[in-house]
């Protein structure tokens, strides 16, 4: 009966969301919605030395030279309700804001309502794709995450790799989509999610003739956990496309996998992309094609955090020059509770960006130190 009423509830959701939140929760007769908000706030100061060669040629100033100093700011409010079902069904709705000056102030980076029963969870408006919310990533403690663009405020990545972005994953793009992802079965957990559209805007999808210009993802993932007294393993496979013009369509898979005994933590993480359209392949210029390597280890322990991390992307150009870009950071990291919901974070990271070609303007390397605090509430997130 309980299975059934699960069942009702999870077809119902189309119909919840049509007709309103509101209406729907008056229908079931819940308890009034509660309304939480929490969030976090990091402060980084950072030393960084870029490449002479790649900042300036020896008789001019045509490039850009770079300060060694940097100050960056990283912050998100969260609002977020909840309220059961008298199915025994949660309903969560989650909004996240964008909240740094720099970055254009109060931006919305999150929205999106999720249902959680014995179906499983399912998840509609702009967030994470089902496949990013199940995988595994290489622990990085830290100021900086290395599998993200942080790293580019502090060792500029040059124009002529700007097809490099190292990330072993799908991404964390919030593009409108509806993701589901199961309950888990002696251990194992599968998810997927798709986006009609990867341009914001609520206009109907324009995806034919010769005037359709947007892209759409799928994606699926399996994930599977385990523990085995102190040790914990968990392993993830992972394939989505995007369907697009011909430069952007893509296939890609990934495998992911965090191996746990006592205070230390393994992970790693491999991607491979290729293009859809094969005569974009062929052309000798492809467009989307790389792979990704990326490790780490981690010791944790008394509120402490200290790491190593890896990550490698080679990416084929042209035909015409022998040789492919390539983006390579390691880093040391650590994170340090000063008390409830303080830490102080810090990083030391060096970045190599190799383009195809030797010139000086195309290719750079560097070193940062980067330093802070992040302030949090760790039950924010849902």
């Amino acid at each position: 009966m309980k299975k059934s009423l699960y069942m009702t509830t999870a077809l119902a959701a189309a119909g919840v969301l049509a007709l309103g939140a509101t209406d729907a929760v008056a229908a079931e007769k819940a308890k009034k919605m509660s309304i939480a908000n929490g969030g976090f706030f990091k402060s980084m100061i950072a030393f960084a030395q870029n490449d002479g060669s790649f900042e300036s040629t020896t008789s001019g100033t045509s490039r850009t030279h770079y300060d060694a100093f940097n100050i960056v700011n990283d912050s998100e409010i969260y609002f977020k309700g909840n309220t059961k079902l008298d199915s025994g069904v949660r309903v969560d709705v989650i909004v996240q804001f964008e909240t740094d000056a720099v970055k254009g102030g109060a931006t919305i980076d999150e929205s999106y309502v999720k249902l959680t029963g014995g179906f499983g969870d399912l998840r509609i408006g702009t967030t994470k794709a089902g496949s990013f919310v199940l995988k595994h990533s290489s622990p990085m403690p830290g100021a900086i995450n290395l599998e993200t663009p942080d790293s580019n405020l502090f060792v500029i990545r040059p124009a002529a790799t700007s097809s490099v972005g190292t990330a072993s994953h799908i991404g964390g793009g919030d593009s409108m989509k509806i993701v589901y992802i199961s309950p888990i079965f002696s251990g194992f957990r599968v998810g997927g999610s798709y986006t009609p559209s990867n341009t914001a805007t609520d206009a109907q999808p324009a995806v034919g003739g010769t005037a359709g210009t947007e892209t759409q993802t799928y994606d699926a993932m399996v994930q599977y956990k385990t523990n085995m007294g102190s040790t914990k393993l968990g392993v993830d496979l992972g394939y989505w496309e995007t369907h697009g013009a011909a430069a952007s369509s893509l296939k890609a898979w990934r495998l992911g996998a965090n191996l746990g005994f006592g205070a230390i933590t393994l992970g790693g993480g491999y991607k491979v992309v290729e293009d859809l359209d094969t005569t974009t392949s062929l052309s000798g210029d492809p467009t989307n094609e790389s792979k990704v390597y990326t490790a780490g280890v981690q010791y944790a322990a008394s509120g402490m955090k200290v790491g190593l991390g890896w990550v490698n992307e080679v990416k084929p150009m042209t035909a015409a020059i022998a040789g492919d870009d390539e983006g390579t950071k390691f880093a040391l990291g650590g994170s340090f509770q000063l008390g409830t919901g303080v830490d102080f974070v810090g990083t030391l990271v060096h970045v190599d960006w190799d383009d195809e070609a030797t010139t000086k303007g195309n290719n750079n390397d560097g070193w940062a130190v980067i330093g802070g605090i992040k302030v949090s509430d760790r039950k924010s997130v849902v």
